[in-house]
């Protein structure tokens, strides 16, 4: 049987809408678009169908909504971003495969008590530390991290960190054995630092996401962590939550 259509929702075919009028030049750079009301009427749709558009306008980057002062154009083309939705295990390993990973140093580290707190690496022990990049199919950098393991493994996988871009973990699996059983992962809105900025091509303290994960193999350990930096204006993130016993 063949799965039903999944009809695209009122507001988003509105925002495309309003979209290709932006890039028409429909309204110039600057200006104000129609109030609401008028655009509400043109579509046919009650105000907060039409909010919700404009919501997804605003979040391209065409335009800039502030109150009293209604919605201005400006861009006319949308800002170029990398979305992501992670609801598995599985949707991790392609975002993997979406991103092409570049690894611009390595180091051995030993673990002081912030990075502990951080990572959840013992104080004291000694890691491997890989910085790499991560960059969409037209080489724009879209992601900073620091990953950090064992150097045992670090070594298992070295050869292949240069020309695969699987995700580490799925590397250490194949070369280890040791598989993925779960992960653990906090996000946080923080100002970009100046490592991560210079790699993105960004401006220090910007807007940018902070990804910690922390990866356990079957019998409970913790074999990698990986700090991610995001660019706040340029990735978007997606979580479906499901009710339990539903």
């Amino acid at each position: 049987m063949e799965s039903p259509t999944v009809k695209e929702p009122r507001y988003l075919r509105i925002a495309r809408a309003l979209a290709a009028d932006i890039a028409a030049g429909g309204w110039p750079l600057g200006e104000r678009i129609p109030p609401e009301p008028e655009l509400a009427a043109r579509f046919e749709v009650s105000r907060e169908t039409l909010r919700n558009a404009l919501r997804e306008v605003e979040s391209w980057g065409l335009v800039s909504r502030r109150k009293g002062d209604g919605t201005r154009v400006e861009r006319l083309t949308p800002v170029e971003r990398f979305d992501t939705s992670l609801g598995s295990l599985e949707e991790l390993t392609q975002y993997g495969r979406d991103a092409v990973r570049d690894v611009s140093a390595t180091a051995e580290v030993t673990v002081d008590a912030t990075l502990a707190e951080v990572t959840g690496f013992a104080a004291g022990s000694v890691r491997a530390r890989l910085t790499t990049v991560r960059r969409a199919a037209d080489g724009t950098a879209v992601s900073w991290s620091r990953v950090y393991l064992a150097p045992e493994d670090a070594a298992a996988i070295a050869d292949d960190l240069g020309r695969s871009a699987r995700l580490i973990s799925e590397l250490l699996a194949e070369r280890t054995g040791r598989a993925t059983h779960r992960v653990v992962q906090q996000v946080r809105a923080i100002p970009l630092p100046a490592e991560p900025a210079a790699a993105l091509g960004l401006e220090r303290g910007s807007p940018a996401l902070e990804f910690v994960r922390r990866y356990f193999d079957v019998a409970g350990e913790q074999f990698e962590a990986t700090v991610g930096v995001h660019p706040g204006e340029s990735f978007s993130y997606r979580t479906t939550l499901v009710r339990s016993g539903q």
